[in-house]
């Protein structure tokens, strides 16, 4: 049985196929609709099918038609629509289906020939979504669900013309405002070639050699991993020369990537099956990276900045060596067979926003292009930590159709605005097939082993096919990637955003949120809300401002822009202020709250957390302001610390050491803070702010007694033994005497 739909008019049941006024003599059903301004669907209930080894079920409420196909149980179990269409043309296909028994994955077969993979989120009912887009001849066509992974049920499948697909709206703008120039070109060359030109790429070093023996050419790209690096497999004994083969191999011109199959930090199982090397796997360890997320005082939270701090020892020698790199952290994570994504969206999105920081904020790690690899919206950690999403593609063997299903989720998911690549794949896509249906993979990156050699899952025929393609780029083909665009095509950043004001005794306190790509940004204001606008201040390279010499009770309208050497950006959203006639925030109206990251005193760490609020009626700039912390360093080694996290950018926290005199202290350490980490607004808090403090031989601390430290306190209070300064004065606390 078919449905009919036309635009938004209820469904009728119809038994003639598609209706011939939406035709236009000799051209394809996609660019009559377009013309027209209908988009026409047939729908075809999965109860009509034919249905092999599956079922027709009626229990679970919402489906149409009479009820909907389930059972899809062992591997030959599968559906099959019989699908009518007037004109040879490309066709999208919706589904309608329920997911009950969580996230799923199945194929499609078009014809009889393999169409992809559609991945079937989670859902507590029916619901549609696209699945894919199909070549579909004149006449009849079938489209076959197989099992795929099976406990799915099947509603319905709907026809119609595919969408023109919208152009492509990325910049070449990395998330890290202080991105290498040698990062900033390789993204230049990649956004130039996207849409037009795909790399061929492949993982494993020692492949290069099989891929010029027997093709006759070398891949553009070589994706490396950090897995031997993980210190859980130094602790067993593995070594690695990863770091050193992506640097040779971007000196022969080529493009480095790197994935890292992280071994859980503690926790290895270590049975037969559960090997200490597969400690990657969620089923052979019992780290908890919910707990950890959700616990920072925890040596399993110690243990997950341990094994950042160590491959940023191997980014720093790729950063070192001018090599950019497309980096792919917590990858396939919503599958859950790793342990980072076992425990849902949530700790695994916080673990690698905590990579972003530390590497970024605390390593000065700057050569990384980020790349994420899912393409659930539930997954995503934000565009401001994203430069390329991504998915890892295995399909059946042999299946060369390029994914269309997971290519259009990754371009709702990014909005359009974001490099999409194949990070992984078994069956590399046609690119002839690429072009037909308008998906736009930047990069391949065949696994290896079997992958690569068996002949099945890629013929030899279809990777010489591949490889000597006009759209696809092999080494011999790349330009020079450390000067491509004189280190990046530059173009003007975006307006800043999250522009807000705080009045204070004659001035305003703006502060903003940074540009990619921003050098300098400027402050207007204006008497009149609209404008027109009056420059007050330029050149300026933080995110904050403060612009005094105001009268009070009168209101104030900003602006700011940002601007680099392409140009200048819009204006932002505009905000206002109005100054007071009063005097500046009086002592006591700022306060720290302490608690003891580390409560073990006897080991070789001191963490502790603050907290400044501000309970005054005016902002208070955090450049203004120095915390003290006093402690007695227990010998004469030399001290490092390290800021693990803070809600206002780790970057944004400067530590110093001095020399303390006093019951329980001899030392004490100073924080202090840039302008970019902006104000503290009237009722308002800094938030976190994570400092831990080590020797340089990482020998044991004898906290007890320290002036500073209190084991008790593990929730945020009131700590008045520390000291807070503004400009130069004490407002809180008592150091030691």
């Amino acid at each position: 049985m078919i449905k009919q739909e036309r635009g938004m008019v209820t469904k009728r049941r119809m038994v003639i196929g598609w209706v011939a006024v939406n035709l236009l003599a000799g051209v394809p059903l996609a660019a009559a609709a377009a013309g027209t301004g209908e988009a026409t669907s047939v729908i075809y209930e999965a109860e009509d099918g034919l249905l092999a080894g599956t079922t027709v079920g009626t229990a679970s409420p919402g489906y149409s038609g009479s009820g909907y196909v389930t059972s899809f149980d062992d591997a030959a179990d599968s559906l099959t629509f019989t699908v009518n269409v007037p004109v040879k043309g490309l066709y999208e296909i919706r589904l309608g289906y329920n997911g009950p028994y969580g996230d799923k994955r199945t194929t499609l077969a078009v014809n009889g020939q393999p169409a992809g993979e559609i991945a079937l989120a989670s859902t507590t009912g029916f619901k549609e979504i696209p699945a894919t887009k199909a070549l579909l001849n004149a006449g009849s066509n079938t489209i076959r669900i197989d099992r795929g992974w099976g406990w799915f049920e099947i509603d319905y499948l709907k026809v119609g013309p595919a969408p023109v697909p919208a152009p492509h709206q990325i910049t070449k703008a990395l998330v890290d405002p202080q991105v290498t120039p040698e990062a900033k070109s390789l993204m230049s060359f990649l956004v130039d070639t996207y849409g037009s030109k795909m790399l061929a790429g492949q993982q494993g070093y020692n492949n290069v050699s099989w891929l010029e023996t027997n093709v006759g050419k070398k891949p553009a790209l070589v994706g490396f991993d950090f897995i031997e690096y993980s210190p859980s497999r130094v602790e067993h004994g593995s070594t690695s020369t990863e770091t050193e083969k992506a640097i040779d191999w971007d000196r022969q011109g080529g493009v480095v990537t790197f994935a890292w199959h992280w071994n859980a930090p503690k926790g290895l199982i270590d049975q037969p099956g559960k090997e200490w090397w597969r400690g990657f796997y969620t089923d052979s360890t019992t780290f908890d990276i919910e707990y950890a997320m959700s616990h920072p005082e925890s040596e399993d939270y110690k243990l997950l900045l341990r094994d950042i701090d160590a491959i940023a020892v191997q980014l720093k020698k790729l950063q070192d060596a001018k090599v950019p790199v497309l980096f792919r952290p917590l990858h396939e994570a919503e599958g859950g067979w790793f342990w980072w994504g076992a425990k849902g969206p949530e700790p695994c999105k916080a673990l690698y926003r905590l990579l972003y920081e530390r590497l970024t904020g605390v390593h000065n790690i700057h050569n990384l292009i980020w790349v994420w690899n899912s393409i659930s919206p539930q997954w995503y950690p934000g565009d401001d930590v994203v430069d390329v999403v991504s998915f890892d593609s295995y399909p059946a063997a042999g299946d060369y159709s390029p994914q269309v299903s997971q290519y259009d989720q990754l371009v709702a998911l990014s909005q359009n605005r974001k490099l999409i690549a194949m990070t992984e794949n078994g069956s590399i896509p046609d690119p002839d097939l690429m072009d037909i249906y308008h998906t736009d993979w930047s990069w391949f990156c065949t696994w290896e082993g079997s992958f690569l050699t068996d002949g099945n899952t890629n013929t030899l025929a279809h990777l010489k096919k591949v490889y000597q393609h006009a759209n696809v780029l092999t080494l011999d083909e790349l330009p020079n990637l450390k000067t491509y665009g004189g280190g990046g095509v530059v173009t003007a950043p975006a307006a800043p955003s999250g522009l807000a004001a705080a009045a204070g005794d004659k001035q305003a306190v703006l502060s903003w949120t940074a540009s990619a790509g921003a050098a300098s940004y400027t402050v207007k204001r204006s008497a009149a809300s609209g404008g027109p606008y009056t420059t007050v201040a330029a050149g300026i390279t933080g995110t904050s401002y403060t612009d005094t010499g105001l009268t009070g009770g009168t209101t104030y309208y900003y602006v700011v822009t940002a601007a680099n050497s392409a140009g200048e950006s819009a204006n932002s959203a505009q905000v206002s202020a109005v100054p007071t006639s009063g005097p500046a925030a009086p002592a006591g109206t700022l306060k720290v709250q302490y608690r003891a990251g580390n409560t073990n005193p006897a080991d070789n760490t001191i963490a502790a957390h603050f907290n400044i609020k501000n309970t005054g009626t005016t902002a208070v700039k955090l450049s203004d302001l120095k915390l003290r912390y006093y402690f007695t360093k227990d010998g004469s080694q030399a001290l490092q610390s390290w800021v693990d996290w803070a809600q206002i950018g780790s970057a944004n926290v400067n530590r110093t050491f001095g020399t303390a005199s006093g019951t329980g202290a001899d030392t004490y350490v100073e924080l202090s803070f840039t302008d970019a980490a902006g104000s503290i607004p009237a009722g308002g808090q800094s938030g976190d702010i994570q400092l831990r403090i080590a020797k340089s031989d990482w020998s044991n601390f004898s906290e007890t007694g320290d002036y500073s430290f209190d084991g008790t306190k593990t929730a945020y209070g009131d700590w008045n033994k520390v000291t807070l300064h503004l400009n130069g004065s004490v407002v809180w606390g008592s150091a030691p005497n």
